[in-house]
């Protein structure tokens, strides 16, 4: 796990109301929880997610995360798996990818 991804992030714009809002991101290997992502939204609750490291690529540029699996211990509400997804350096920020539906991906600056 490159160290510029690992800490805390929040998302920067509050018009993505069903993307998580927080990221922590952990030192981990490859088939270990990395990401845990944490969604509170208005009607359907409070909604923490966690993802495994599949792999690492361009030089240490992007991190490749599989399914977000609902932590259903730590979740209230409607919530559901995402899935396989990646983040990438965007800046000082990073950028999270979750599939063309989703345009350039959501941008989340560190907390």
């Amino acid at each position: 796990m490159p160290q510029h991804f690992v800490g805390t992030w929040t998302r920067a714009s509050q018009y993505d109301a069903l993307q998580p809002h927080t990221v922590v991101i952990r030192r981990a290997a490859p088939g270990q929880v990395a990401v845990t992502l944490i969604a509170d939204v208005q009607g359907t609750g409070h909604c923490e997610y966690t993802a495994k490291l599949t792999s690492v690529a361009d030089g240490g540029q992007r991190i490749n995360v599989g399914t977000a699996t609902v932590d259903k211990a730590r979740s209230t509400g409607m919530c559901r798996d995402g899935d396989p997804s990646f983040y990438t350096v965007a800046g000082s920020g990073i950028l999270h990818d979750v599939g063309p539906a989703h345009g350039s991906g959501y941008r989340y600056n560190r907390a």
